[in-house]
C-alpha cells in the first residue's frame, strides 16, 4: 500500500511541477506587441547606425579635400617665403651697392668741395 500512494504522490508532484513549469514557461514569453516593438527599436537604431555612418564617411571626404587644400597652401607658403627671402637678399645687395655709391659720391662732392675752395682761393 505504501507503494501505490508512493507512487500516486510522486505522479502529482510530477504533474504540479509540469504545470507550474508551463506557466513560467508561457509567463517569460514576450507578446506580439512587445516583439513588434523590440523589432522597431532594432529598425530604428540601424538606421540611426547607417545615418551615422553616411554623415562620418562625408566627413572623412571633407577632411580629405580639406586637408589636400592645406598642403597646397603649405606649399604655395614655402614658395612665398622662398621668394621672400630671395627678394630680403636682393635688398640687401641693392642697400649694400647704394651705400658705396653714396659714400663715393660723398667723396666725390668733398673733392669738388675742395677743388672749388682752391679756386676760390686764388
Amino acid at each position: 500500500m505504501k507503494m501505490r500512494d508512493l507512487k500516486k504522490s510522486k505522479r502529482v508532484v510530477v504533474g504540479l511541477l509540469m504545470v507550474f513549469s508551463m506557466g513560467l514557461f508561457f509567463m517569460g514569453c514576450a507578446t506580439t506587441k512587445q516583439l513588434t516593438a523590440v523589432e522597431e527599436l532594432a529598425k530604428q537604431a540601424l538606421t540611426k547606425s547607417d545615418t551615422a555612418l553616411k554623415e562620418a564617411e562625408s566627413a572623412k571626404s571633407m577632411v580629405s579635400e580639406e586637408s589636400k587644400k592645406s598642403e597646397a597652401a603649405a606649399l604655395r607658403a614655402e614658395k612665398a617665403a622662398e621668394s621672400s627671402e630671395q627678394a630680403a637678399s636682393r635688398s640687401e645687395k641693392a642697400a649694400g651697392k647704394a651705400e658705396a655709391m653714396a659714400d663715393k659720391a660723398e667723396a666725390m662732392a668733398n673733392k669738388a668741395e675742395n677743388i672749388f675752395m682752391q679756386k676760390m682761393k686764388k
